[in-house]
Order: structure tokens, then sequence, then C-alpha cells
């Protein structure tokens, strides 16, 4: 079958699993407020990972995914999905984020690959385009040394789609995001840099470390600017995430065993980011975001 015979065919299957979703969770929204109606048996509208097949279709190389999401690994567990791009794992592991403009999201890990994870052909190097497009800055703390690149961050992730606003479609299926870490220059904590300092803190809030959270794009290039942040690739490190958002995380999405993994301090959340742990809760509990 060649490229665009394989195209249209996966573009039928995927309007037909659409039109099927888009049902079910109409009959879930009928339910009374408070209430969220039964989850599909298969749980083909929670996160999962992908298979192999539709990894490929999007330029990335399955086998070459590391930490990816295995149904044992505490991150995820097994569970079936109707949908033919799943793989019979099922992701329980939700993560925080803040959009480029500072809005609340939330995402999924399902791995990283490096620069040799991309397909060998125009797939693939589209694919590695995009990636780039939509990087992903995440926080480390540098007072702790972890491998898990999200697992001891100072704050929440901040993803960059921008590049959605130029299309109506989904641009990047899979969740595709250069890794970039965001850490304090030795200016940043100068007279002159501290007076930036207190007063990004003072707009947003402080991290795990006591400096301040970084919600915006715009706040990045501000710090970039007078040059108190430097926001890198870690060579340590596969380049780019597989981090997918939940589009639309009520009626289900968020299942019951579902968990946030997100930044805390003394084994609290921190008081600028209460949100996420907030609207999670509810988002479970109820299948609805809080009501203020």
């Amino acid at each position: 079958m060649n490229r665009i015979a394989t195209n249209v065919f996966w573009t039928i299957v995927f309007g037909l699993i659409v039109l099927v979703s888009v049902g079910s969770l109409s009959a879930q929204k009928q339910m009374p407020d408070g209430q969220v109606g039964p989850l599909w048996e298969d749980t083909a509208m929670n996160p999962h990972d992908f298979t192999n097949a539709y990894y490929a279709a999007n330029g990335i190389v399955g086998r070459s995914i590391l930490n990816r999401r295995t149904g044992s690994d505490g991150l995820s567990v097994f569970g079936k999905s109707s949908n033919p791009f799943h793989r019979n794992v099922r992701v329980i592991a939700t993560m925080p984020g803040y959009d480029q403009n500072g809005g609340m999201l939330f995402w999924y890990p399902l791995g990283q690959v490096g620069s040799d994870g991309f397909t060998l052909d125009e797939v693939g190097w589209e694919a590695r385009q995009t990636a780039d497009l939509f990087p992903i800055y995440v926080f480390p703390n540098p007072k702790l040394d972890d491998s898990r690149i999200y697992a001891t961050t100072r704050q929440a992730a901040l993803i960059d789609n921008t590049w959605t606003m130029t299309s109506q479609k989904n641009l990047n299926p899979l969740g595709l995001r250069q890794v970039l870490f965001v850490n304090f220059t030795g200016k940043a904590f100068t007279k002159e840099g501290l007076e930036m300092m207190n007063y990004m803190g003072k707009k947003n809030g402080m991290g795990v470390d006591d400096t301040p959270i970084l919600n915006t794009i715009e706040d990045l290039q501000m710090m970039m600017k007078y040059e108190l942040i430097a926001v890198t690739p870690n060579k340590m490190f596969p380049t780019y995430a597989i981090a997918p958002m939940i589009l639309d995380p009520t009626n289900g999405v968020i299942a019951a065993d579902a968990f946030l993994w997100f930044a805390t301090k003394e084994g609290k959340p921190l008081p600028a980011e209460m949100m996420f742990p907030s609207q999670f809760g509810c988002l479970q509990k109820t299948g609805n975001w809080c009501k203020e």
C-alpha cells in the first residue's frame, strides 16, 4: 500500500474513532452534575502508549524509546483500548504544566528519544522539526541529582504550544518536544539580578528551592534578556520527550487510579501551584473542573 493510500486508510479509521468517542462522551455529559458516567470498558479515552506502527507512521522508531511505559513501571498499568493507535498500556502518571501564556494544562510522559530515534525518511525529518517547534522547558532542582528528568523539578514544566495557533489540525499527535533545561545563572544572585528575581517571585510565587517560578514564555525571554537564566539541552539525557497533552481531561479521562506527579516542598504542594492538585482532584472525582 503506498503512502497516500495508507494515509487515507488511517484517516477513515481515525474518523470512525472520533465519531464513536463523541457519541460516548455526549452520553456521559447527560449525567447529573457531580457524577461521572461509567468509563468505557476498554478505557479508550484514557491516556495510553502508542503502538510501534503508529509511532513509525509519525516518524519515531518505537524500539528506540527510552523509559517507555511498560504497564509495570509504576507510571502505567495494563489496560485495553479499542483505539487502533493505542498499545494495551494505560498511563496513570499525570504531569501538570503551564502553556506559553501561563495557562494550566495536564500531560503524560511516554518516554524520550535521542536524535537517532527518528525514522530515516521524510516523516522522521518532519517529526524532528515538529519537536523543535514545540519545546518543553524543564526546571531541575540543582540541589538534587536524579536521572529522571521530571522527578525532581523545582516547578511545573512550561510547554510552548504557540504553533498550534497556526492550524486547526493537531500538528503534533505524539506530543514530540525538544527538552530544554532552565537553570539560573550566577548573575541571578547578584544585587542587580535579585531585583528581577524578587519581581518574578512576587508575580508568580516561589519554587521548591525558593527561586521564582517562571510560567510564561515572556518570563523566560525577559530572564534570558538579562542573562539571569541559561536555557540548554542536557547532553546526559535524550534530547526529545514524548509528552502528549490531555486536550480535554473531563468526563472520566482522569481515571480513578491515575495520580498527579508534581513538584512538592517538604511533601506539600507549592502554594503557587495548588491549582494543579486541586483541579486534578475535582477532575478525578467528578469528571469536571472545580467550581469556583
